[in-house]
């Protein structure tokens, strides 16, 4: 996703910002999966969470240890990027000064991140886990002329070290409270230098309602789900849960990806083209899950006649591994084609498919999806869809992976 860049307008020591106020926090903002976006370089949080979500993702570590809180009390978790190649400081002012905040920064852009974080196969960049200093009134952050990445527990300076960022770099920012919250915090962004201000657009978009209903397609019952959005913002997936009717507004002709997960449904992709039209009715219908049922991962893509997983393709890498978590008893086949019309299902296709299934076998594997709810296989070009494709889409969906449930 890409900031505003009018949200980071600074002039040598004065700063021009745009702030925000917080959203209200739930449950789930206590969990990495849960994280609210900050989009602006000052943001305020009335009132701090109490509890650390639905999950205890840090825990379990020693009082010492420098990088990692020794377990999560009452946290909140939040992801932003950075507006341009720059190099980042913050503050966390907390409303109340008795109020001892502590904070992990962690790099953002790593497919599962979130689990890999609750595993420790991922670790924080900066941590600073010091007593507040109320001299300082209780103030932490991130500091240029601090020394040192990691602070640990006790008494010990308020700031890490600044980070040098890229734009469009993703980082997340858990903070946690040892103690019940007594009141909220302000957090303030600093860019040196900063980005250039934004030229405004000359004319406003026309907007549409964006309607979503999802039912379970042999029912037609409403179901709850979970949903992601791609192309409704630019440059951002906008995530949903917990209804079966969703309705936005947008911007007009605005080409979507929605996809869809549910437990106990298969997991269900839908591509969108950009209209004009005042009100778009999207009705998405979920097949429960049985043997035998198959989805295509249509945004899954490689990397020429190789077994590269393109970057873009992580989204639908990410669903499939949600899908496979929130069902933990499934068990599927994951199957490799390639698209060769006109010609024999030759040993180099098979090979291929067979490799392009197993990467993603692998990447669940990574992520702990264990190894005997897993098997993939390469049929090469012998299941097409268009065996005489007559344009590149149609031979973009030769090329896929798809997910049989065995």
């Amino acid at each position: 996703m890409q900031l505003s860049r009018s949200a980071f307008l600074f002039l040598v020591f004065s700063v021009v910002v745009n702030t925000s106020s917080a959203q209200r926090l739930t449950q789930d903002n206590g969990d990495c999966t849960g994280a609210l976006f900050i989009a602006d370089s000052v943001y305020v949080q009335e009132q701090a969470v109490r509890g650390f979500g639905n999950v205890l993702e840090i825990k379990e570590n020693p009082a010492e240890d420098k990088q990692w809180f020794e377990r999560e009390h009452h946290t909140t978790w939040y992801k932003f990027r950075a507006p341009n190649t720059t190099l980042l400081t913050f503050t966390i002012e907390p409303k109340n000064i008795d109020d001892d905040i502590d904070f992990l920064v962690f790099e953002g852009a790593i497919p599962g991140i979130c689990d890999k974080i609750q595993g420790k196969s991922v670790a924080p960049i900066r941590t600073n886990i010091s007593r507040n200093d109320k001299d300082n009134h209780s103030i932490c952050g991130l500091r240029k002329d601090a020394p040192d990445a990691y602070v640990r527990s006790g008494v010990g300076s308020s700031f890490s070290s600044a980070i040098e960022v890229k734009g469009g770099d993703l980082y997340y920012l858990v903070i946690d409270y040892q103690d019940r919250p007594l009141d909220g915090y302000t957090i303030r962004f600093h860019y040196d230098p900063p980005p250039p201000p934004e030229v405004p657009e000359k004319s406003e978009v026309a907007q549409q309602t964006l309607r979503i209903n999802v039912t379970d397609a042999k029912s037609g019952k409403p179901v709850q789900s979970v949903l992601t959005i791609e192309g409704m913002i630019f440059d951002k997936v906008v995530e949903a849960k917990g209804k079966s009717t969703y309705e936005y507004r947008m911007d007009q002709y605005r080409t979507l990806k929605i996809g869809c997960v549910q437990k106990g449904y298969m997991f269900h992709n839908l591509k969108v083209k950009g209209s004009t039209d005042s009100l778009v009715t999207v009705d998405l219908k979920l097949t429960p899950i049985e043997p035998g049922a198959h989805v295509v991962l249509e945004d899954i893509r490689f990397v020429g006649n190789d077994v590269t997983v393109m970057k873009n393709s992580q989204g639908s890498m990410l669903q499939l591994l949600r899908f496979m978590q929130q069902n933990p008893t499934t068990r599927i086949e994951i199957e490799g084609h390639v698209n060769g019309p006109t010609y024999k299902n030759t040993k180099e296709f098979i090979e291929l498919s067979t490799g392009r299934a197993k990467a993603v076998y692998d990447f669940l594997l990574v992520n702990d999806i264990e190894p005997e709810r897993l098997s993939y296989k390469g049929y090469g070009n012998s299941k097409m869809l268009f065996p005489e494709p007559k344009n590149k889409d149609q031979s973009e969906a030769n090329r896929r992976v798809e997910v049989q449930i065995l």
